[in-house]
């Protein structure tokens, strides 16, 4: 006999806005899922790459 899996249940756009502030899910077709904290490493080089496309951009209007 198989395993019992629950399924997860999904949630209106009302019970998402209603969700605390503090709480980090995106929603995949009505489907709630956690979402980890980014990582400094990730944050540092997103930083850097916006920023080396932002001096980009701007070296072609000045």
């Amino acid at each position: 006999m198989p395993a019992l899996q629950l399924q997860p249940k999904a949630i209106t756009l009302e019970e998402y806005e209603a969700l605390p502030e503090d709480i980090r899910v995106e929603v995949f077709d009505g489907i709630p899922y956690d979402m980890a904290d980014p990582a400094d490493d990730h944050q540092t080089i997103s930083t850097e790459l916006i920023t080396m496309l932002n001096n980009y951009i701007k070296s072609w209007y000045l």
